[in-house]
């Protein structure tokens, strides 16, 4: 009875004891499954945080980029207000040279008839500082269209006038106050070339070493800058203040 009873327990437990090997047996699985599971969100993590730091580097680029071109639009408009400016100071600056001239000629010709002080259209009758004078304040008025044909105009009756320096000047920064270099570049060029004695060498050497600047010649424009800085005037300190913002 009691040999028995023991192999009935054995044939009980033995079942038991491999019911609990089957679970043991089947924990690596279990393991290597959930390991497997853990490694590949690790992994789709990684890459997700790679894409977002791509991201934040394409936007900081494209932020830098703006800020940049920001900073060359500004720098354009300034330089465009700074040429109205400028021009508008000469302009005012010579209206009562050009005046005293225009009236000084006026009264050495042998005319009875009375002359008008305003302003008047380019004419034959006119004398030579009169017809500078009415280009001039064509300028002064804004109308920069009609004054720079006034201003070629004169030219082409004085090409070697008292006022043809000037004429050559007003027209480079008509140009260059449109935008229009190459334009520019040739007036004062041309001024330098046929007015090496003229006052306004000073502020042409200026002006033509900014075009080439504009142009993007730094080598052209450099001694040019570099001569105009050594004078003196308005023309010194502009460029001065020139070479130091941009070179």
């Amino acid at each position: 009875m009691l040999k028995r009873a023991i192999a009935l327990m054995c044939c009980i437990a033995v079942p038991a004891v491999e019911a609990q090997v089957r679970v043991v047996d089947s924990s690596p699985q279990n393991v290597r499954s959930g390991v497997s599971r853990q490694q590949e969100s690790i992994e789709q993590k990684t890459e997700s945080y790679n894409q977002i730091q791509s991201l934040l580097q394409e936007v900081s680029e494209l932020r830098a980029l703006v800020e940049e071109q920001g900073h060359e639009i500004s720098r354009l408009k300034q330089l465009q207000l700074d040429n109205y400016v400028d021009l508008d100071r000469r302009v005012s600056f010579l209206t009562n040279n050009v005046k005293s001239k225009s009236l000084d000629a006026a009264s050495s010709e042998s005319s009875s008839s009375e002359e008008s002080s305003a302003p008047a259209p380019l004419s034959n009758g006119m004398s030579e500082a009169d017809e500078y004078k009415a280009a001039y304040d064509l300028l002064r008025q804004r109308q920069v269209d009609q004054s720079l044909v006034a201003f070629k105009e004169y030219l082409k009756k004085y090409p070697s006038g008292e006022f043809a320096a000037n004429s050559c000047y007003w027209q480079g920064e008509i140009y260059l106050l449109k935008n229009q270099l190459p334009q520019a570049r040739e007036w004062f060029a041309k001024l330098l070339q046929d007015f090496p004695d003229s006052n306004k060498v000073p502020d042409a050497k200026f002006k033509l070493g900014k075009v080439y600047h504009l142009q993007g010649d730094k080598k052209r424009a450099k001694p040019l800058l570099d001569d105009a800085a050594s004078g003196v005037g308005d023309s010194a300190r502009l460029a001065k203040q020139y070479l130091k913002d941009n070179f």
